[in-house]
């Protein structure tokens, strides 16, 4: 099992994420909470899910605070708060899986599960393999290291300079437009090192092997309170991220439950406790390109 080595100033709470990427090799690690209160009646049937009276979601639990394993390989986060409350208004028994992301979309569309609950960013052509419900809004961030040695403060700064990203996502796409503009700029491009988790990639920052890690705000924030680490860098390429489905009736009854949550307030208490930003658009499965508001 993976391990991360973290240097002697490192907190708890990252030792708390090595934890956790520790976990990620595995297929398959799963939590779930207490079943649907009795008297409530399913809003999916048996043909629609893996397992009647289940929502099966499955999430790659390596991004603190958003989902990540704690102390006792439970996985938690707000991405799973947000999950056990759609899963509740279903009245359906929440079950997560940790799984790699790049074995998601293809999991969903198999029906290995119902849902995709990972912080999966939205964009026109993944609308067309799989159906997305866009409902927060995340930008790229980078993380240095402490005092800022490289003094970077802007996308320019990072010229020349070797970041490092969680396997190829949208922040290594981010990356890679940037580098198509330093180059018709003239100006040295980005050196791009992927690695298999977020906490591998700061673990590579941490031993100086790379001078920043490209990821949402909201996880640099968290490597931010441990002291070794600040954000240089943020609010590069926003854009929505999506729940996903393989199959419709599924998709518009988290869309429904969605709404509800947003209608009674509940989004906007949960996105706040976790400096998120809400999706101000339609909360319904959505194709085309849309806003990042």
């Amino acid at each position: 099992m993976r391990r991360l080595l973290i240097a002697a100033s490192a907190s708890a709470a990252l030792l708390l994420t090595a934890t956790a990427c520790g976990s990620q090799s595995s297929s398959s690690s799963s939590s779930s909470s207490s079943a649907a209160s009795s008297g409530c009646t399913p809003k999916l049937g048996k043909s629609d899910l893996v397992t009647a009276g289940t929502l099966t979601i499955s999430t790659n639990a390596t991004l603190p605070p958003m989902q990540y394993l704690d102390s006792s390989s439970k996985i938690v986060g707000m991405r799973v708060d947000l999950g056990n409350e759609i899963a509740g208004l279903l009245c359906l028994t929440p079950k997560f899986v940790n799984i790699p992301f790049d074995a998601q979309i293809p999991g969903v569309q198999s029906g290995r599960w119902d849902m995709i609950d990972t912080g999966m960013f939205y964009t026109p052509e993944r609308a067309k393999t799989i159906k997305l419900v866009p409902y927060e809004i995340q930008g790229v961030a980078v993380s240095v290291a402490k005092g800022n040695p490289k003094k970077i403060t802007s996308e320019d700064d990072l010229s020349g300079r070797t970041i490092a990203v969680e396997a190829p996502g949208y922040e290594f796409d981010t990356l890679t437009a940037l580098n198509k503009k330093l180059k018709a700029e003239g100006k040295k491009q980005v050196t791009v090192r992927t690695f298999t988790t977020t906490a591998d990639a700061y673990q590579a920052l941490s031993a100086g092997q790379v001078e920043g890690v490209a990821i949402v705000e909201s996880v640099t924030s968290y490597y931010q309170k441990d002291g070794a680490f600040e954000t240089a860098v943020k609010g590069v390429n926003p854009a929505p991220l999506a729940l996903g489905f393989g199959k419709q009736k599924p998709a518009d009854a988290v869309a429904d439950a969605l709404n509800t949550l947003r209608e009674n307030g509940y989004l906007a208490k949960l996105f706040k406790k976790y400096g998120v930003t809400a999706y101000s658009g339609p909360l319904k499965v959505s194709t085309g390109a849309i806003s990042a508001k």
